[in-house]
C-alpha cells in the first residue's frame, strides 16, 4: 500500500520524434506503411522527489541520423526537443532532479544524462552488462547508439559515485510508489516502470511502442525477442494504465 504522500504527479514530456516503416512497430505487419513515433521522458513529482525516467536525445544526432538514413531514408531522421525548456515550463530546474533512470539504455534516453548533476542514476544491472559493458553477442548497432561515448565516460568516471545498479528480474523498488521490472523484448535494458499516482497506477515501458502492440498482443517489429514482448504484455496487463514508450498519443499527458 502506497501512502498518499508517496503518490506521484506524472508529466509525459515529448523529447523527440521520428517516422519509421510500420513493420518496425508491428511485427511483420504494415508493409509499405509508415508510423510516427514520439520519444518521451516522464517527470515524477511528489512532496519529496523529482524523478525523471529518460533524459532526452543527445545534442549531436549525426551518428544516429546516419544510421536512420541508411535504414529508411530521410523520413526516419530523429528530431530533438529541448527537455530543459519543458522541465522549466513545469517549474522544475535540472538541478532539482533527485533521480533518473532509463528504458532502455539508448542514445535517445541517455542523451541528457549530464544535465542532472544532483541526481542518483538508477541503472538495471542486466541491461548495463548485456547492452553496454559485456554484450553476450555482437550487437547490430554500435555501442555509441546505446549510449554516446561522452555520456558513457561521464557516467563511469565523473558520476559513478551517484550510480545505483539494481536487479529487477523479479521487480525492484526504486522509491516508495515507484518500482521497476525487467522485460527485455526491445533490448536487454528494456524495463517496465510501475508508478503510483493519485489517479491510479501507470506502467511505462518500451516493450510496447504503441498502444496497439499492448492491446492486441502484437510484438514490436524491432524486437530482440518477440516472446518476451508477449510475456511482458501478459504480466503487465490489468495492473495499471499502460503507456507505450513511443506512442504520440501520450504526448503531454498528466496523471
Amino acid at each position: 500500500m502506497t501512502a498518499e504522500n508517496d503518490k506521484f504527479i506524472v508529466n509525459v514530456i515529448k523529447t523527440g520524434e521520428s517516422e519509421v516503416p510500420a513493420p518496425e512497430v508491428y511485427w511483420m505487419e504494415g508493409w509499405n506503411q509508415w508510423e510516427k513515433l514520439s520519444f518521451h521522458a516522464l517527470l515524477l513529482r511528489n512532496r519529496n522527489i523529482n524523478f525523471l525516467i529518460n533524459t532526452g536525445l543527445p545534442a549531436d544526432l549525426s551518428e544516429r541520423n546516419k544510421a536512420m538514413l541508411d535504414f529508411g531514408g530521410e523520413r526516419c531522421i530523429f528530431k530533438s526537443y529541448d527537455i530543459t525548456s519543458e522541465l522549466k515550463r513545469l517549474g522544475v530546474n535540472p538541478s532539482e532532479i533527485n533521480g533518473i533512470s532509463f528504458t532502455p539504455l539508448q542514445d535517445y534516453t541517455t542523451g541528457g544524462i549530464s544535465l542532472f548533476q544532483n541526481a542518483k542514476i538508477y541503472i538495471d544491472r542486466r541491461g548495463w552488462i548485456e547492452d553496454i559493458v559485456a554484450p553476450l553477442r555482437r550487437k547490430h548497432l554500435s555501442r555509441n547508439l546505446f549510449i554516446p561515448n561522452e555520456n558513457l565516460q561521464y557516467l563511469m568516471f565523473k558520476a559513478w559515485n551517484r550510480v545505483v545498479l539494481f536487479d529487477s528480474v523479479n521487480s525492484y523498488n526504486i522509491l516508495p510508489g515507484l518500482s521497476v521490472t525487467w522485460v527485455g523484448c526491445h533490448h536487454r535494458s528494456s524495463l517496465a516502470f510501475q508508478i503510483s499516482t493519485r489517479s491510479g497506477n501507470i506502467i511505462f515501458s518500451d516493450c510496447s511502442f504503441k498502444k496497439r502492440n499492448f492491446e492486441e498482443n502484437i510484438p514490436i517489429g524491432i524486437a530482440e525477442n518477440t516472446l518476451e514482448c508477449l510475456d511482458a504484455y501478459s504480466k503487465l496487463r490489468g495492473i495499471g494504465k499502460f503507456l507505450s514508450a513511443y506512442d504520440p498519443e501520450i504526448d503531454g499527458l498528466e496523471f
